[in-house]
C-alpha cells in the first residue's frame, strides 16, 4: 500500500493534524519559554501549602503549568515519531525531557508538603476554603504516601538520580534494539538473516525445520551474553528492592500495587486462578498438536496459525466501517464520538520512511486523543485500530468529564478500554464469517489473544514476584538462579504437552517489560475486566452500556477498584478471572464443533 513512501507522498487526510496541540513549532517554542519562566512562580509556593489561602492559588498555578508542560512533551515526542531521522524534533524531544527532569527535581517540595498533611489537616483546609473540596481525593492521594516519603534532601537526590536508576533499561534496549547480532544460517540453500521482526515472521511459517532453526539461532546472542543480561536485570531488581526498603514498604509487590490502591490479593488471586485452570492450556496444546500433526509440540510450533490467514486486505476505509459496526452495541453516543474522531484528522495512518514502528494512542488535556498507526491492510491492523481507538476515546471521555487533576487514566485501568474494543471486534468477526474456515480463523485468534494476554502475562508476573522475593531474602541473582526460577514457571504455566526446549529457559533475558516491574500483570487483569464488561454489553444486560460509558469518563477521580465496581466488575475476588477462563473454554468448544 503506502510502504516505503516518504511522508510528503502520503495524502494529508491520512496524516494527523497536530495543530490540535500547536499551530506551529514557533508556538511550541513560545510555550517552552513560558514554562521555563513560570517554574520560578511555582517555586514561590514552597513552604506555604498548609495554608488554605495559598493552597488554592498553588493548585490553579500548578494545574495551568502542568497542562502546558504536558502539551509540550506530547508534541515534541509525536513529531519525532513521524520521522525519527528528523534532528529538529529529536532535539526538541531531548530538550523537553531534560526540562521535565529538572522540574521534577526542583519541585520535590510539593510531594513532601502535601504528603505531610494529615486527614485532620486536610479537613481544616477544606473547612477554611470550601473551594478546595474538589481537590479532596487529590490531596488524600498525596497524604497516603506520608509513611513512604523521605526528607526533602533525600527526595531531591532520588529525583536527580532518576535517569541513572533507569539506565539498566537503556542498556538492555541498546543491546536488544541496536547492538544484538544474529548469526546468519542457511536453510534450503538460502541465507537467513534474522531480526526480531524476521523471527516473529518465521514462527508463523509452515516450514517446521525453518521454525526450529530460527528458534535455535534467535536465542544464541542471548545465551552468549546471558551473564551480562543477568547482571543488567539484577541491577534493576536490586534497585527496586532498595527503594522498597528505603520507602518503608513491606515488599516490592506492595510497593508496585500501592499507586493503584490495590491489595496484593488482586495479584495473588490472578495467579491462583490461572494455576487452577492450566488444564485449559493443556487442552489447547492438544488441539494444536493434533491440528499440526506433530508427535511433539515445541514452543516454536506455538505461533503457526492453525487456520490459513483470511485472504483479504482491509483498506483503511473498510477498517473504519468494520470497527464502527463492531462497536455499535455501545450505542449512538459512542458511535457519534467515534465518527467525530475519525473526521477530526487526529489519526496518522500509514507507514513511511523514518516513521516509528508500532501503534499507540496518546494526547494531552489541552488537545484530544491522537492515534498513531502503521496500517498495512492485514486483519491484525484492523484489530490494532480497534485497540488504539479504545485508548483514544477513553482519553476523550475522561477529558470531557474530569478536571485536569483527575483526567489521566491509571495504568491499571488504561488497557481495559482497548481490549474491550478488541473483544467486541472478535465476537463480531466470528458472527459475520462467511465460511467455516473464516469462522475458525477468528475463533482461533481470539483464543490466542487470551492465551498470550491472560495466561502468558500471568506467567511473566509470577516470575517477577519470585525473583523479587529471592532478592528480598538476600539470595544472589546470577544467570543460573534467574534461569532456574524461569524454568520452574515455564513448567507450571505452559501446560501438558508442550516441550520446553533448553533455549526457552533463558527467555526471560529478552523480555523488555521486566525492566518495568510488575507491569505485565495489568495486561491480564485488564483483559479479564474487558471481557467481563464486553459480555455484559453484548448480552444486552440492562444498564451495561451506561455503566461502561461512565467508566470511560471516570478518569482517576476515585480508587481504580471503585471505578471498576461502579461499571459492574469486582476485581477483589476470583470471579472476573474465572469469566475469562470460561470464555476461553467456550471459544475452544465452538472451534472444535466446526
Amino acid at each position: 500500500m503506502n510502504k516505503n513512501k516518504t511522508r510528503d507522498e502520503i495524502e494529508d487526510k491520512y496524516k494527523w493534524d497536530l495543530s490540535v496541540l500547536y499551530a506551529s513549532d514557533d508556538c511550541w517554542e513560545e510555550d517552552y519559554r513560558k514554562v521555563e519562566k513560570e517554574l520560578s512562580q511555582l517555586l514561590e509556593f514552597k513552604g506555604t501549602l498548609a495554608d488554605f489561602r495559598k493552597l488554592e492559588q498553588f493548585m490553579q498555578t500548578y494545574i495551568d503549568f502542568s497542562i502546558v508542560k504536558e502539551n509540550l512533551y506530547v508534541y515534541a515526542n509525536v513529531r519525532f515519531f513521524e520521522d525519527t531521522r528528523n534532528a529538529t524534533y529529536e532535539e526538541m524531544k531531548g530538550r523537553i525531557e531534560l526540562l521535565v527532569s529538572r522540574i521534577s527535581a526542583e519541585t520535590v517540595f510539593i510531594k513532601k508538603e502535601l504528603s505531610s498533611l494529615s486527614e485532620e489537616e486536610i479537613d481544616k483546609l477544606i473547612h477554611g476554603n470550601s473551594r478546595l473540596s474538589e481537590y479532596r481525593f487529590f490531596l488524600d492521594g498525596y497524604a497516603r504516601y506520608n509513611p513512604h516519603i523521605l526528607s526533602e534532601e533525600s527526595e531531591t537526590v532520588l529525583a536527580e538520580l532518576g535517569i541513572a536508576l533507569g539506565k539498566p533499561d537503556d542498556i538492555f534496549s541498546a543491546f536488544n534494539d541496536n547492538n544484538i547480532s544474529f548469526e546468519v544460517f542457511k536453510h534450503k540453500g538460502e541465507e537467513i538473516h534474522l531480526s526480531h521482526a524476521k523471527y516473529a515472521q518465521i514462527l508463523e511459517s509452515p516450514d517446521r525445520e525453518l521454525r526450529q532453526k530460527a528458534f535455535e539461532y534467535y536465542y544464541k546472542p542471548f545465551l552468549q551474553n546471558i551473564d551480562v543480561l543477568a547482571n543488567t536485570y539484577a541491577t534493576t531488581v536490586l534497585t527496586n528492592i532498595k527503594l522498597t526498603k528505603v520507602r518503608n514498604y513491606k515488599s516490592m509487590l506492595e510497593s508496585a500495587l500501592f499507586p493503584d490502591y490495590l491489595p496484593t490479593t488482586v495479584f495473588t488471586n490472578l495467579v491462583d486462578v490461572v494455576k487452577e485452570n492450566i488444564d485449559v492450556v493443556s487442552d489447547f496444546n492438544a488441539l494444536k498438536q493434533e491440528a499440526l500433526g506433530v508427535e511433539e509440540l515445541h514452543f516454536y510450533d506455538n505461533y503457526i496459525p492453525l487456520v490459513a490467514d483470511v485472504d483479504k486486505e482491509y483498506s483503511y476505509e473498510e477498517t473504519i466501517d468494520l470497527v464502527r459496526t463492531a462497536l455499535e452495541p455501545l450505542g449512538p453516543e459512542y458511535s457519534g464520538k467515534y465518527d467525530a474522531t475519525v473526521n477530526a484528522r487526529v489519526i496518522d495512518v500509514f507507514e513511511s520512511v523514518g516513521k516509528r514502528s508500532g501503534a499507540f494512542s496518546w494526547g494531552s488535556y489541552a488537545s484530544r486523543g491522537l492515534v498513531f498507526l502503521n496500517h498495512t491492510g492485514k486483519f491484525s491492523d484492523v484489530s490494532t485500530f480497534a485497540h488504539e481507538f479504545g485508548h483514544c476515546l477513553h482519553r476523550d471521555y475522561s477529558i470531557g468529564n474530569q478536571p485536569y487533576i483527575y483526567y489521566q487514566n491509571p495504568i491499571f485501568l488504561a488497557e481495559i478500554a482497548s481490549t474491550f474494543n478488541e473483544a467486541l471486534l472478535f465476537d463480531h468477526m466470528s458472527k459475520i464469517a462467511v465460511s467455516r474456515e473464516e469462522k475458525k480463523f477468528f475463533l482461533y485468534h481470539n483464543m490466542k489473544r487470551i492465551e498470550a494476554t491472560f495466561f502468558r502475562q500471568t506467567m511473566f508476573a509470577s516470575f517477577e514476584k519470585e525473583i523479587h522475593e529471592m532478592a528480598e531474602s538476600g539470595k544472589v541473582l546470577i544467570a543460573k538462579s534467574i534461569t532456574d526460577v524461569y524454568r520452574k514457571n515455564l513448567e507450571a504455566y505452559l501446560g501438558n504437552g508442550m516441550i520446553i526446549d533448553e533455549q526457552l529457559h533463558c527467555e526471560w533475558a529478552r523480555i523488555p517489560h521486566f525492566y518495568n516491574a510488575f507491569y505485565v500483570y495489568k495486561y491480564a487483569t485488564s483483559l479479564s475486566a474487558a471481557i467481563a464488561l464486553a459480555e455484559r454489553v453484548s448480552s444486552g444486560e440492562a444498564g451495561a452500556v451506561d455503566d461502561y460509558l461512565s467508566f470511560l469518563g471516570a478518569g482517576s477521580h476515585k480508587e481504580p477498584l471503585a471505578i471498576l465496581k461502579d461499571a459492574g466488575v469486582d476485581l477483589t475476588g476470583k470471579e472476573v478471572y474465572e469469566v475469562t477462563v470460561n470464555k476461553f473454554r467456550k471459544l475452544m468448544e465452538e472451534y472444535k464443533s466446526l
